[in-house]
C-alpha cells in the first residue's frame, strides 16, 4: 500500500521517481497538489531529495511529447512522427523549457552511476521492468531506501518504503 509522502520525516533521504514531478508539472487533480508540497518539502531542505538522470530524462520526454500534442493538436502516438518531420517545432514549445528549469533550481542531487549488470539482475529477482530496475539499481548503489513514487511496483521490494502521494 505504501507510506504517506506527506509523514515522510524531516531530515530523511528520498529518491524522487518521474511521477512525482510528473504530477506536479501536469497539475494533476488528485497527487498534483501532495507532490508539488512535497517538493517544496525537498526545496526547503526539510527531507534531502535525490534523484537521476534517467528519472529526469523521463520527466523531460513526457513533458515535451505533452506539449507537442497540446500545441500541434495531434496524437501523443504521432507526436515523435511530427517532431522527426519538422525538428524545428521544439522552437514553439515552453511549458517543457519552464519546467524543467524550475526541476533544474529543485534542492536536489542528480545520481548517477553505472548500473550494469546489477539493473539487470534487479529486474530479475523483483520482476521489475529496466527503468524502475535501473531506478533500483541507483538507489541501492547510494544507500537509499526511502523512495517518493506511485508505482506500486516497487512495493515487491523488502529493504524499500514507498511513499505515496
Amino acid at each position: 500500500m505504501g507510506l504517506k509522502l506527506s509523514d515522510l520525516p524531516e531530515g530523511e533521504n528520498v529518491f524522487l521517481d518521474a511521477n512525482i514531478f510528473l504530477y506536479s508539472a501536469f497539475d494533476h487533480p488528485t497527487f498534483g497538489v501532495p507532490c508539488r508540497d512535497f517538493l517544496a518539502r525537498v526545496d526547503r531542505e526539510e527531507v534531502h531529495g535525490y534523484s537521476s538522470g534517467f528519472v529526469l530524462n523521463e520527466v523531460f520526454h513526457k513533458l515535451m511529447i505533452s506539449e507537442i500534442v497540446d500545441t500541434f493538436d495531434v496524437k501523443a502516438q504521432y507526436a515523435k512522427r511530427l517532431f522527426k518531420e519538422k525538428p524545428e517545432i521544439l522552437d514553439e514549445l515552453s511549458d517543457v523549457w519552464d519546467e524543467m528549469d524550475i526541476i533544474n533550481g529543485f534542492n536536489i542531487t542528480i545520481l548517477d552511476a553505472q548500473t550494469f549488470p546489477e539493473f539487470v539482475q534487479l529486474s530479475k529477482i523483483f520482476h521489475l521492468m529496466a527503468m524502475d530496475s535501473a531506478h533500483l539499481a541507483i538507489m541501492k548503489i547510494n544507500g537509499l531506501t526511502n523512495l517518493a513514487t506511485n508505482d506500486a511496483d516497487f512495493e515487491r521490494i523488502p529493504y524499500l518504503k514507498v511513499w505515496k502521494p
